[in-house]
């Protein structure tokens, strides 16, 4: 089974997602270059199809060529998988830490004419890379196989295991009346949260949990409809996510299994792409201040409170008017 228009999805995806972003605006620092508040380690995200990197008091262009999305620090922080978009079709490519090329994971790209009836046959998608615990596999939202019929139809998005090496990637999740999305592993790997949306204009985002060995896939206990967006704690104790609630967006957080009533962790109602810093004590993510259209990157100070819920300080804004990508998220490395 395969769905007609996965551009449709993606784009009712990002209208759940906080809204519409504004074009982009010019950076307000000499050489592309913005100054802040100082964050530990090496934290990524998107501005313009190019992928950034925000180190020590500075945030400024890694690597791309503005067709780049979705970078993922891989677990020892030494290289960054990442989606590359052409015309009809994207692919997984990794780099080191510094932007160099290091390889391409799938072949989605075509030589068919641009915006020719033979590319949309041949075209493919490829989405939201995570990186597995033990750094040789990588989980991708992708489609099997390119379009069909007449007119053409796309397949859903699948999740699938991708090798680093040698080998050809292993399906993981398949339901042909869902897409997948963006997918978080377990701090183990035995499981990863991902997002489902049904297919369709009444399709909701909600977070199911895949237990790797036997393909068993169920609703994350807890976890609101809808809900994106997941990422794990480095302890591996909490699960951070996206959720709508009365029209807004917020960043809540569960335990790691699962279970009991999300906690808000924000209140901004336009915030979405959580991340932990390596050491746990800060979450960053994208939001849109009051007024205005265009994500930026905030941070705010974690504890656990005297109940042994994990409690949020007051949200601090490290970038302003850069217009991030939401879609792309966060990936923070030591």
């Amino acid at each position: 089974m395969w769905l007609r228009g996965l551009k449709f999805v993606l784009l009712t995806a990002l209208l759940a997602a906080c809204g519409t972003v504004a074009q982009p605006q010019a950076a307000s620092a000499p050489e592309g270059a913005v100054r802040g508040e100082a964050l530990p380690g090496r934290l990524l995200f998107v501005r313009q199809g190019v992928i950034w990197q925000w180190q020590g008091r500075e945030g400024r262009p890694l690597f791309g060529n503005g067709e780049l999305a979705q970078p993922a620090w891989s677990p020892q922080g030494d290289r960054i998988a990442y989606i590359a978009r052409a015309n009809s079709s994207s692919d997984l490519l990794l780099a080191d830490a510094t932007g160099s090329a290091l390889a391409r994971l799938t072949e989605h790209d075509t030589t068919e004419p641009p915006n020719s009836l033979a590319r949309v046959h041949a075209s493919r998608w490829a989405l939201y890379p995570a990186w597995a615990p033990n750094g040789v596999q990588i989980a991708l939202a992708s489609q099997p196989a390119p379009p069909e019929g007449d007119p053409p139809a796309e397949y859903n998005l699948d999740l699938m295991l991708v090798p680093i090496g040698p080998g050809a990637a292993q399906p993981l999740f398949t339901d042909h009346s869902a897409q997948a999305g963006r997918s978080a592993f377990s701090a183990d790997g035995a499981s990863l949260v991902f997002t489902r949306a049904g297919v369709g204009a009444e399709g909701r985002q909600r977070l199911y949990r895949l237990e790797v060995a036997s393909g068993a896939a169920e609703p994350v206990p807890g976890a609101p409809e809808p809900s994106y967006d997941p990422a794990f704690s480095p302890d591996g104790v909490w699960l951070t996510f996206a959720a709508r609630d009365t029209g807004r967006t917020d960043i809540f957080v569960l335990p790691a299994g699962g279970g009991g009533t999300p906690q808000r962790l924000t209140a901004m109602g336009t915030a979405r792409a959580p991340a932990f810093s390596p050491d746990g004590h800060l979450l960053a993510f994208l939001a849109m201040a009051p007024g205005e259209t265009g994500f930026d990157l905030w941070v705010a100070d974690l504890r656990v409170g005297a109940t042994g819920a994990l409690v949020a300080g007051e949200p601090r804004r490290v970038t302003s008017g850069l217009s991030l990508d939401g879609d792309s998220g966060l990936s923070w490395a030591p």
